[in-house]
């Protein structure tokens, strides 16, 4: 698969103050959906009282309401009818069924953005007659980091590219890349941290086997470890290659272990790929 890249990478900023002065609906505040709300809010891309949003389980949506000051809507046609920009975070399977019980309220005046990672955007352009875009976020995003997937429907205005960019950008990275490229791509995004959280913790592990460390300890080490790792590269910048390069030196301890994984990490990396992507079934 050849894989796009349209825009590249659009960094976030720590002193990110300036609020989008859009009514942002969310439709679906589970997982993904209450995340949203609440990194809009903390990175200021949105003010509370900028944002409503409804849930088919009142309970959840009115505890969310009570932790970050949003407002609720009475059902989902009163998000659509007050929001200019709606986020749909409902399982793939609901999309259709929600975009029918939206019906006029989500006219081509309303930018939709879906987060639905199964639902194309040829369904979306059928289903609404709403400018719609595809999102796959990233839990990462709750700490500010990390790439959303980006690809904007054919509908998609100008201004529209703009106000997506610039809500991404403010929760972690938005990068832009063709639609079909999103399978393979969430993969290192939307799915990375569960990835990286089981390697971890087999490293870890690894060492714990060795019978000289406590479990807690081994995790916090790996842990401190994976955090700096990732500051190196994204502060200074380097390749994998350089940071691999800067603390294995040659015939050293460290040099050893990074051969077995050379050695051994394209089979395992290939068959998680191949499982994620449902190739073994």
């Amino acid at each position: 698969m050849n894989v796009h890249l349209i825009s590249g990478f659009i960094p976030a900023s720590d002193q990110y103050k300036r609020q989008t002065m859009v009514q942002i609906g969310v439709i679906g505040t589970g997982s993904m959906g209450g995340m949203l709300v609440r990194t809009f809010i903390e990175s200021r891309a949105a003010a509370p009282e900028e944002i409503i949003a409804y849930n088919r389980t009142t309970s959840r949506a009115t505890a969310l309401s009570r932790e970050t000051g949003i407002r609720i809507g009475r059902d989902c046609q009163d998000v659509a009818r007050e929001a200019g920009v709606v986020f749909l975070c409902v399982r793939p399977c609901e999309v259709k069924d929600v975009l029918r019980e939206l019906g006029d309220a989500l006219s081509s005046q309303i930018l939709l953005i879906s987060i639905a990672a199964e639902v194309p955007l040829a369904d979306l352009h059928a289903w609404t007659d709403a400018r719609v875009v595809r999102v796959i976020p990233t839990l990462t995003s709750e700490v500010l980091k990390g790439a959303s997937l980006v690809a904007f429907g054919e509908r998609a205005t100008a201004a529209d590219r703009d106000l997506v960019r610039t809500l991404l950008k403010a929760i972690g990275r938005a990068v832009e890349v063709e639609e079909e490229a999103f399978e393979l791509l969430t993969l290192l995004t939307s799915c990375g941290p569960a990835f990286i959280a089981a390697m971890m913790k087999e490293f870890a592990a690894a060492a714990v086997r060795r019978g000289a460390v406590s479990p807690a300890l081994a995790d916090l080490l790996v842990t401190e470890t994976l955090a700096g790792t990732a500051g190196l590269l994204e502060k200074e910048e380097s390749s994998f290659d350089e940071v691999i390069s800067r603390v294995a030196t040659e015939g050293g301890i460290t040099a050893k272990g990074v051969a077995v994984i050379s050695e051994e990490g394209p089979r395992v990396f290939d068959a998680m790929i191949a499982a994620a992507l449902g190739e073994e079934e």
